[in-house]
């Protein structure tokens, strides 16, 4: 996954002192299309051929509920500049909340996609994957231990 970020960065006249002023919204519209990738590139690394579960379990993993809960299991995996990014992310002005989403919720997942973006333009890609790839990994054993649990009820 490395490789696709570092080839789908393009060089960019973005550099750090831009990066920390950009508005928490852009920066969250590009962490969400990173993240949408980054959960469709897993779940077809896994062996299913039907497009409409996948879409609905990649649904799962992106929507505003999801997103939320990874950022606050990732928090003490961040440094405290990442946590910065979030808080910006969480505090910025969206405009808008989905009908479907807690507005707590929808802050929350607003900073993650905010984080990511962060990660993105600061061409830290190496952690930017590391990110993306723990907040999956927090999420599926959660729900494997949640399963397990109504299982043995």
């Amino acid at each position: 996954m490395n490789e696709v970020m570092a080839n789908i960065k393009k060089t960019s006249d973005i550099n750090t002192p831009q990066v920390e002023s950009m508005a928490p919204v852009a920066l969250a519209y590009m962490g969400d299309v990173l993240f949408e990738m980054f959960v469709r590139d897993h779940l077809l690394q896994r062996p299913q051929t039907n497009i409409n579960q996948m879409h609905r379990k990649a649904v799962t993993y992106v929507n505003a509920s999801s997103q939320a809960w990874m950022v606050r299991h990732l928090a003490t995996f961040l440094t405290d500049e990442e946590k910065d990014a979030v808080r910006r992310g969480r505090n910025g002005k969206t405009g808008t909340v989905p009908r479907n989403a807690d507005v707590t919720e929808y802050r929350y997942a607003t900073g993650f996609e905010a984080l990511l973006g962060w990660l993105y333009y600061k061409n830290a890609t190496t952690r930017l994957v590391q990110v993306m790839e723990m907040a999956v990994e927090l999420l599926e054993k959660e729900r494997k231990e949640e399963k397990a649990t109504h299982e043995a009820i």
